[in-house]
């Protein structure tokens, strides 16, 4: 039997190509956020660590990726350190797109979910929302404005904790730590602003937890940018 390096399964009917994948006509909002003392380092996974109670809420529009067109997605990065490096962990990711869902979970350990999205230019910034199954968890309203410069914590590189399980019974257990790093990335323009974050539970998502939140800071940005195979750094198994 002849082994591939990369399958999408079914091989005759893939979801999805072999990385790079070009992310291209991004649209992206950054909302740098405060939680209640000491909730990210609950919820961080080992063998990672938390860097303090800051995290980020990126939301993202993409034209197209891969021929997929008007793709959104939205994550919570949690700055997180494993071993010396630093850099942020996703700690959740709602996306509306099958292959950037499907590619997320199985190559590289994203906590990726179905969300909808609705996503409203305003007259002065942007109103966006996120719901499962008709459930609103996220809401964030962006005005550009005149801002202080705020300290975003460095997410060059991904931290993700894959958790491969056994398909039988008697097996064992996989764990993966897969870091990816954001070095191909084309930005066209920011624009500073603050914003209004709100979370909400739903049936599967516990997400007030991180709330009541306290915004830093908030950036749009326009970019393209490439997404391309990470690298394991560790490997943990029983």
């Amino acid at each position: 039997m002849k082994i591939k390096k990369f399958v999408s399964i079914p091989e005759w009917s893939p979801v999805y190509t072999e990385p790079p994948h070009h992310f291209n006509g991004c649209t992206g909002l950054s909302v740098l956020c405060r939680a209640p003392a000491g909730v990210i380092e609950k919820l961080i996974p080992e063998p990672l660590n938390a860097q303090g109670d800051l995290f980020i809420l990126r939301w993202e529009h993409m034209d197209e990726c891969e021929g997929y067109k008007n793709i959104h997605f939205n994550e919570i990065l949690f700055p997180c350190k494993w071993k010396d490096k630093i850099g942020v962990h996703c700690a959740l990711e709602y996306i509306d797109n099958e292959m950037g869902l499907i590619i997320g979970r199985e190559v590289w350990g994203f906590p990726k979910k179905w969300g909808d999205f609705v996503w409203n230019k305003t007259a002065n910034g942007l109103h966006v929302e996120c719901l499962r199954s008709g459930v609103l968890l996220i809401r964030t309203e962006f005005t550009r404005s005149e801002s202080p410069a705020v300290q975003w914590p460095d997410s060059s590189s991904y931290y993700l904790v894959k958790h491969i399980p056994p398909a039988s019974r008697l097996g064992s257990p996989l764990i993966q730590v897969v870091r990816c790093d954001l070095t191909k990335k084309t930005l066209h323009s920011t624009t500073t602003g603050s914003a209004r974050v709100e979370l909400f539970d739903g049936p599967r998502d516990p997400l007030k937890q991180l709330g009541p939140v306290e915004v830093l800071g908030a950036r749009l940005d326009t970019l393209d940018s490439v997404f391309d195979y990470g690298e394991v750094v560790e490997t943990i198994s029983w």
